[in-house]
């Protein structure tokens, strides 16, 4: 997501969030290229090419200047290493559905049909490196998105998509206070929605740092 004005990055007790840069694309290649990675992003698990991690990239640094949305790039502040991704998404879905049937949904807004009822909804989404998994990283990435889309933007929601087979991604978002809202079929696949509140408490905020 695009930070807003006056802030450079987010931080956390063991992490910092920035925008996503060029330089990335060898990481997230890599990322994108692991199987036990790619069955929990895509319904046929099927792994990207360094072609369409770079067609990803460039989405990325197009969607903060259009729709002030992306994902971010999360750092280890140990090491400074890279190791994994979490932000917010362009989200379309229908605003309803006939019967009972499940809604369809888009990951971006340019993929939507014309002619349908809309919602526009963002996707509160995390990707690490499985070298990290374990280690609550995705956990306290999540957490520091969702308190800034709760305290900064401000959002009365946010939704993850969550394949029913990704348990890990799913104990992050019930960790973290999201629970399940129904489905939606978006891409060929079923997915769990997770609905993220974002009212207003008295907890903690998270720490913006401001640009020098």
């Amino acid at each position: 997501m695009t930070l807003a004005h006056g802030t450079d990055w987010l931080e956390s007790a063991r992490l910092v969030l920035r925008r996503v840069a060029p330089d990335d694309l060898p990481f997230f290649t890599r990322l994108h290229a692991l199987s036990k990675v790619a069955q929990h992003l895509y319904p046929n698990g099927r792994t990207r090419s360094p072609e369409e991690t770079a067609a990803w990239l460039r989405y990325t640094l197009a969607s903060y200047e259009q729709l002030a949305l992306g994902y971010l790039a999360v750092l280890c502040k140990e090491d400074g290493a890279l190791i994994g991704r979490c932000g917010l998404m362009d989200l379309v879905v229908e605003s309803s559905a006939p019967g009972h049937e499940i809604r369809r949904g888009w990951f971006g807004r340019e993929d939507a049909p014309a002619g349908l009822a809309l919602t526009f909804e963002c996707e509160l989404g995390y990707t690490f490196d499985p070298d990290v998994w374990g280690r609550g990283f995705a956990t306290e990435a999540a957490c520091c998105v969702r308190d800034y889309a709760r305290d900064v933007l401000p959002w009365q929601y946010a939704i993850s998509a969550i394949l029913p087979r990704n348990v890990r991604s799913r104990r992050v978002a019930e960790r973290s206070g999201a629970r399940r809202d129904g489905q939606m079929h978006v891409v060929g696949a079923t997915w769990d929605r997770y609905l993220w509140p974002l009212a207003v408490d008295d907890g903690s905020r998270l720490q913006l740092v401001p640009m020098n």
